[in-house]
């Protein structure tokens, strides 16, 4: 027997898809909280890897609000002051720790949207639990587009370093996977002023922010 499917009317699949959309927040913001609590409980080694865990699907769920507003594209200076403020008021140590953030007002793509605002989560939380870990400090976030995409640094006024390579973990495979998608380079410095951390990234494509312009006729 062959069945013929009527199409679903335009009005009731978009209803569909804004349900679907308002369920993935809620849930997203459900675990986000209950880590949060957890963490709060746990013991210090725990409280660390448990908030680190909120953090990172707190970056998710502002990414998806944020993909919710503008379509296809995302405004980066919003979506990483978001994270910048979630990865200080999760620090489950309440480090005393100043984050600056300098993002000019621009545009990108769901998927480079994407890997710098986990980049930009994964180095801010570097920085205020090894950089800034025994001491008050700032970090400085600065994002802007260049003529080849996109530089990312993130700084910070804490210890630095002198033990060479970053201690593997799966933050530091996290923050390798990102950069090849972007076909990026990553630097890393670190000295007794502190340590920075750079991306240049050679191909996305980064629209600067026009009052009235519509997000989703960004490619």
């Amino acid at each position: 027997m062959i069945q013929t499917l009527s199409p679903v009317p335009t009005e009731e699949a978009a209803d569909v898809v804004r349900a679907a959309h308002h369920q993935i927040g809620n849930s997203l913001q459900s675990i986000a909280s209950l880590l949060r609590m957890e963490s709060r409980l746990a013991p210090p080694a725990a409280a660390a890897v448990l908030s680190e865990a909120g953090r990172r699907v707190r970056t998710v769920m502002h990414l998806h609000q944020r993909l919710q507003e503008g379509g296809d594209a995302v405004r980066l200076d919003d979506l990483l002051g978001d994270v910048c403020r979630d990865v200080s008021e999760l620090d489950a140590f309440d480090r005393r720790a100043e984050i600056r953030l300098e993002v000019q007002p621009l545009w990108a793509s769901a998927k480079v949207a994407s890997a710098l605002a986990m980049i930009t989560a994964e180095w801010v939380g570097n920085a205020l639990e090894h950089g800034l870990a025994d001491r008050p400090g700032r970090v400085e976030v600065t994002l802007a587009a260049t003529d080849g995409g996109a530089r990312l640094v993130v700084a910070d006024t804490g210890r630095g370093t002198t033990d060479g390579d970053w201690a593997p973990g799966f933050g530091l495979n996290l923050v390798a996977n990102l950069a090849r998608q972007l076909r990026a380079r990553v630097r890393r410095t670190a000295d007794r002023h502190g340590a920075r951390f750079e991306l240049e990234a050679p191909g996305p494509r980064l629209e600067p922010f026009e009052p009235g312009m519509d997000p989703r006729r960004t490619s």
